[in-house]
């Protein structure tokens, strides 16, 4: 005791540390991640969530505005960024198309990607990114030479009905590898 008041022991003060310390790491890490990463046994997909947008555009190689609408009223775009990474192979030859990559759920129907080239259509107006709008530059659509140690990324667009769920990124170019954004597993309650 010192002055009336007690000191308290080096044990008890380890102790708080380790409470404060513990607490910080539990809160910190509670967070779901914002990408998922799936590795197969030649290339890794890594992706964001799914967005879901009203219009998607982008710039073309011959300078006009390119922009891309849901098909239909009863169906949404969703705008995903995907980036596949070559780890091990020499060269892979990767052709991104309509059967390259499909959104749905592991449950019920697969939606393939759609061709942006032949989706799109030209506008005269320059648009700028919003929540419902976005720009989906550069597009990750055709043939590309993956090196070993290399990666490609680029957006992928998919024309989806509305209220589907959208729990799975189909990857099937090269190797199959699903992306699961929803835990499947998962006890409901």
């Amino acid at each position: 005791m010192l002055n009336g008041l007690k000191i308290p022991s080096v044990l008890s003060l380890f102790f708080i540390g380790c409470i404060t310390v513990s607490s910080v790491f539990t809160i910190a890490c509670n967070s779901e991640p914002e990408n998922r990463s799936v590795a197969g046994r030649n290339i890794e997909v890594h992706t964001g969530f799914p967005v879901i947008v009203d219009s998607a555009f982008y710039m073309g190689t011959d300078g006009k505005t390119w922009v891309i609408t849901p098909s239909a009223s009863n169906r949404q775009l969703v705008v995903m960024k995907p980036t596949i990474v070559n780890r091990t192979s020499t060269v892979i030859p990767l052709l991104v198309d309509t059967e390259a990559a499909k959104i749905g759920d592991r449950r019920s129907r697969r939606f393939p990607a759609i061709d942006p080239l032949l989706k799109a259509r030209s506008v005269s107006m320059v648009l700028e990114e919003s929540p419902t709008v976005k720009d989906i530059s550069p597009i990750l659509w055709g043939d590309v030479e993956l090196a070993r140690q290399t990666q490609v990324e680029g957006y992928i667009v998919f024309d989806v009905p509305k209220g589907v769920i959208l729990g799975t990124l189909f990857w099937d170019e090269i190797e199959y590898i699903p992306v699961d954004f929803i835990d499947y597993w998962k006890k409901r309650d």
